[in-house]
C-alpha cells in the first residue's frame, strides 16, 4: 500500500471538513446576526412604549390635580416667569412637575445619544420638548447634566436666533 495516496486522501478529506466546517459557522454566524437584529429591533419598540407610558404618565400627574394644570398654565403663560414670581407652595409644586418633565425629557436625550430611540423620533418629538421646557429647566435651576443643558441651550438658540432646532 502506497501511503502517499493514504496522506493524500486523508487531506482532501481534512480540506473538505474544514470547508464544511466554515460553511456551516457562515450560516450559524449569520442566523446569530439576525437574531440579534430582532433582538434589537424590540428593545427599541419595547424604549418606545416605555416613551410613551412615561409620556402618559406625566401627562396624568399634571392634568389630576387642577393645581397642576393652573401652574403649568401660568408656566406656559410668558417666556419672563421664574421661581421669583411664584408662591412658595408654587415653587414647590413647580419643581416637582418640572423634575418629571426634566427626568422624561434627559431620559429620551440620553436614550437618543446612545442610540436606543430613532433620529427622527428624537428630531421631532425630543427636539419640541426640549424647545417648550428647556428655558423653564434651565431658569428653575433643576439638576441637568452638562451634555443635557448644553443641549438645551442648543436648542433654545437655534430657536430664538432662526426658528430652527436641527
Amino acid at each position: 500500500m502506497d501511503w502517499s495516496i493514504v496522506i493524500a486522501i486523508c487531506e482532501i478529506i481534512g480540506a473538505v471538513a474544514i470547508v464544511a466546517t466554515l460553511a456551516y459557522l457562515s450560516v450559524q454566524i449569520r442566523q446569530n446576526a439576525k437574531a440579534l437584529e430582532r433582538q434589537e429591533d424590540i428593545a427599541r419598540s419595547q424604549i418606545l412604549q416605555n416613551r410613551a407610558d412615561s409620556v402618559t404618565n406625566l401627562a396624568v400627574l399634571i392634568s389630576s390635580v387642577q393645581e397642576n394644570v393652573e401652574l403649568v398654565k401660568k408656566l406656559k403663560s410668558s417666556e419672563e416667569i421664574g421661581p421669583a414670581d411664584l408662591s412658595p407652595e408654587e415653587n414647590i409644586r413647580a419643581y416637582l412637575l418640572l423634575t418629571a418633565i426634566r427626568s422624561n425629557l434627559e431620559n429620551a436625550y440620553l436614550q437618543y445619544k446612545r442610540g436606543y430611540l430613532p433620529e427622527d423620533f428624537y428630531k421631532t418629538a425630543g427636539v419640541k420638548n426640549n424647545r417648550d421646557w428647556g428655558a423653564l429647566l434651565i431658569k428653575f435651576g433643576l439638576p441637568l447634566t452638562e451634555d443635557f443643558k448644553m443641549e438645551l441651550e442648543r436648542i433654545i438658540t437655534a430657536t430664538e436666533n432662526t426658528g430652527d432646532t436641527t
